[in-house]
């Protein structure tokens, strides 16, 4: 299959895609243009997505391909799929329908790996890939396995539940083995001295460690025969699948001529280790196989240090214009790159010129820690008065830190804003009481995710209650909907305009109606099942214990400070990646002690002086350097870095005076 992109093909896309009169430049041509096997490797605010979005309408254009193949593309979340979706879909016919998949790596790897082989192996679908359902298995109450004695079953019990997070099924030397962490060592059992995890371990016989390993390997897999899966243990079958039929790799490179993977420095190693077996097949591939990103802001998942899983292909594009940051900035940013890389500041003003505002250092006594993001909001005003940052309300300032949970006699996020508050956002499928699944952001007027969590909510009363579908399995939505309609359609009815009412009651704010009917319901809705409130009344009768509507309502507002009529939104820098600010306040924290000290401005001292990163660099080093480049390189027009007074004195003789202008708080 041939497709050679013209300039029409990107002419239509630069419609769309950008503002009138706009272009792409040659560097994003060259990989618009380019559909072979390659990585691009793009800095901060260089476009990448949009330069991705655009060969993606492209080849919409050319859709069916004549050898009845279709593309992949694959993000790390769901709010990048949304993103792509939301700027392209109006103009895709095609890229969103089969054989095409555009979705995120974990739901590439349940569609196409893991529900096959687990229903080859099984017969039955899972009940869900879920880690929160499938943590729900280790608070149920003790069961015992009887094969083993009381004190067997005692000791296995208490040594997974001191473990739960850890073990985890793995594929290695073609068998599943128990290991700590997915893809990680083997466990060595060993007999937990204390009461808590922390403490240490001393040795059972090896008789004993063998029971347990027994134990334990039958537990996890009496979980996993019932279809409760974590994330994880969707890997552990994708692995299997492709270890027990390779074959399978070839179908999916049929299936898939094109792959498109964004955001690849965010995967995970055995994320990224399945993309690489399924798609490169050391170099085998029938697929084009292109990954997208920036090496330098892989942060999550502890993976700041060294380790650099994703290798070089022969062929790399760079994008090393940055549209946000200006020249300075820019200068600056490239110093904390890991992975060497030029970074062209190409941010201009509204008059076409440079933007002339150069880094600032704020420097703050101890006892003045609160003053810093005062301080800071004064500069973004007397910026905007003196026509510096143009005075626009679309304006975003943030201060942003690495580390935020409180410590005392420790430097952190919670220091400089006392009011910092964290709350997990994450929507949850499965929450620890009835009430939480009633909690909804009342700005949000859709009412689908409504309904959806008041029917999570009944499927987990259902299993709750040990209530089964006619194979023994717990109820799926589709199933229970299924089940009404077929045995009890005259209920049906009924139900579905009580679910209706309730959803429209917490859409519109009622919160607490809407539970008191749901529950004074409940028993009618079980009888259509022949079941009674029984095990489940604890979940139905406890507070919630999840975020509720009304935190979320003030998640807007909890996290910000305003100061001479500007207002600053705090976050950890985690929070704020991917984001564009007008300016950029940078809060060094502690984060653990170790090689050249405990602060950003104490290990990096060498970069903020106009130094390099050197390849030799310590891993705390590379961290610390890495969580820099994406805090610095998130503004438009102002960055600040905020360092505490005596470790500023040490670093100001040699530091860098045509990068940074002090200003004193």
């Amino acid at each position: 299959m041939e497709i050679e992109i013209t300039e029409e093909d990107i002419a239509f896309a630069e419609s769309i895609l950008l503002a009138p009169g706009a272009s792409f430049d040659e560097e994003r041509r060259a990989f618009i243009k380019n559909l072979s096997t390659l990585d691009l490797q793009a800095v901060p605010g260089s476009g990448k997505t949009t330069a991705l979005l655009a060969k993606l309408l492209i080849l919409d254009r050319y859709m069916p391909f004549a050898d009845g193949s279709g593309i992949l593309v694959i993000s790390h979340t769901n709010a990048a799929m949304d993103e792509i979706k939301n700027r392209i879909g109006l103009h895709c016919t095609k890229l969103f329908r089969y054989p095409n998949f555009v979705g995120t790596i974990q739901s590439f790897v349940d569609e196409f790996l893991a529900i096959p082989f687990f229903i080859s192996k099984y017969k039955h679908p899972p009940v869900r890939i879920d880690d929160d359902l499938y943590d729900q298995q280790f608070s149920r109450p003790p069961f015992y396995l009887d094969k083993f004695s009381k004190q067997e079953n005692k000791n296995a019990r208490y040594f997974l539940l001191l473990n739960r997070y850890a073990i985890r099924w793995s594929f290695l030397d073609g068998s599943a083995k128990l290991t700590n962490g997915l893809r990680g060592p083997m466990i060595d059992f060993k007999k937990p001295k204390g009461k808590t995890a922390k403490e240490k371990y001393q040795d059972w016989s090896t008789t004993e460690k063998g029971r347990v390993q027994s134990w334990i390997s039958n537990f996890k897999t009496k979980i996993l025969k019932a279809g409760y899966l974590s994330f994880d243990d969707a890997y552990f079958l994708a692995d299997a699948f492709v270890h027990k039929h390779p074959g399978v790799k070839q179908l999916l490179q049929k299936r898939f001529s094109m792959v498109f993977v964004d955001e690849m420095q965010d995967m995970k190693p055995h994320q990224y280790g399945i993309l690489e077996d399924v798609f490169f097949n050391g170099g085998a591939s029938q697929s084009a196989y292109q990954r997208i990103g920036d090496k330098n802001q892989s942060i999550y998942d502890g993976r700041t240090e060294t380790e650099q899983f994703w290798i070089d292909r022969e062929v790399v594009l760079h994008l090393n214009g940055s549209h946000r940051l200006s020249r300075m900035v820019a200068t600056l940013v490239s110093r904390f790159a890991v992975s060497s890389i030029r970074i062209d500041g190409r941010a201009k003003g509204k008059d076409g010129n440079d933007i002339p505002i150069k880094p600032h250092m704020i420097v703050f006594p101890a006892d003045k820690v609160e003053a810093v993001i005062p301080r800071f909001a004064t500069l973004v005003k007397s910026f905007v008065e003196a026509g510096s940052i143009p005075d626009d309300p679309c304006n975003k300032y943030k201060a942003v830190g690495w580390v935020a949970k409180r410590e005392k006699g420790k430097l952190r996020l919670c220091n400089y804003f006392p009011g910092y508050t964290r709350v997990d956002s994450k929507r949850r499928m499965d929450h620890t009481s009835l009430e939480s699944y009633f909690d909804h952001d009342n700005r949000d007027r859709n009412i689908s995710p409504v309904e959806r969590n008041i029917c999570n909510a009944l499927l987990r009363i259902l299993r709750e209650e040990h209530i089964f579908d006619e194979n023994g399995n717990p109820f799926s939505k589709r199933r229970m909907f299924a089940f009404l309609m077929e045995a009890r359609p005259d209920y049906l009815q009924l139900f579905r305009s009580k679910l209706y009412d309730w959803c429209m009651n917490v859409v519109r704010g009622k919160k607490s109606e809407a539970l008191s009917e749901f529950k004074a319901h409940l028993p009618e809705f079980l009888v259509q099942f022949n079941g009674v409130i029984n095990h489940s009344a604890p979940f139905i009768s406890a507070p919630a214990a999840a975020t509720t509507s009304s935190q979320i309502a003030s998640l807007d507002t909890c996290n910000m400070l305003q100061h001479d009529g500007v207002t600053v939104e705090i976050s950890t820098i985690h929070g704020v990646k991917g984001e564009t600010h007008t300016a950029t306040l940078y809060l060094e924290t502690y984060y653990e002690k170790g090689q050249g000290g405990n602060f950003e401005s104490e290990r990096l001292a060498d970069q903020l002086k106009g130094n390099t990163i050197k390849a030799t660099a310590h891993n705390l080093v590379k961290q610390s350097s890495k969580m820099v480049y994406v805090g610095f390189s998130r503004p438009t027009h102002l960055l600040c870095l905020a360092v505490q007074e005596a470790r500023f004195e040490k670093i100001k003789k040699d530091l860098d005076e045509n990068a940074w202008e002090i200003v004193w708080c």
